[in-house]
């Protein structure tokens, strides 16, 4: 028998037919590479179920939150189609356009000095951001644990209510034990 490599979640889950089953149990058992690969399997599932469920942090950002880019071809048609425009919009409006271009060109080009780039700014806002969320969170787990509160204290309330009336009723349970064996008692 081959490896069963690609199907030991199938065994480990049993979701193998009882010939296959038996078939990669008798494997398993005589595969020591196949013997630690569904230890190892069995290990990962139970960390991974004992593992708590936690939100991950909204800075992640998971593949099908990413932005569709657009194919290829896109990228290249689209500013290909826009300088085409462009030319055909100058060579039907060459004649009035003429002096424009000219004195364009003739301008002198002043470059834009470069901006600096503020990290500190920029750490400053990331900062900012994240404080904001975790507040949230806190707010949120605050709220969360007052109404767990709120109720266990209802529960105890109400488990004391019972509770006394129980010991009243055993009390009162116990005078009329006491009444009743007083009236049949022949001793007095």
């Amino acid at each position: 028998m081959t490896h069963i490599t690609d199907r030991i979640a199938d065994f480990v889950f049993q979701e193998l037919s009882a010939r296959d089953l038996s078939d990669f149990k008798e494997h398993v058992g005589a595969c020591s590479t196949c013997r630690k690969q569904v230890e190892e399997f069995q290990r990962t599932l139970s960390m991974l179920k004992a593992s708590p469920e936690i939100e991950p942090p909204r800075s992640i950002c998971f593949e099908f939150e990413k932005p569709r880019t657009p194919s290829w071809l896109w990228r290249w048609v689209a500013p290909m189609a826009a300088s085409a425009a462009v030319a055909f919009a100058v060579v039907s409006f060459a004649p009035r356009q003429v002096q424009i271009v000219e004195r364009v060109v003739d301008r002198p080009v002043t470059q834009p000095a470069p901006q600096p780039i503020d990290y500190q700014r920029i750490v400053n806002d990331v900062r900012a951001a994240e404080q904001a969320w975790l507040e949230n969170e806190l707010k949120t787990r605050d709220a969360s644990q007052s109404k767990d509160v709120l109720r266990l204290r209802g529960e105890l309330a109400a488990l004391d209510f019972y509770q006394h009336r129980l010991q009243r009723e055993t009390w009162e349970n116990a005078r009329d034990v006491q009444l009743l064996a007083a009236k049949t008692d022949p001793g007095k």
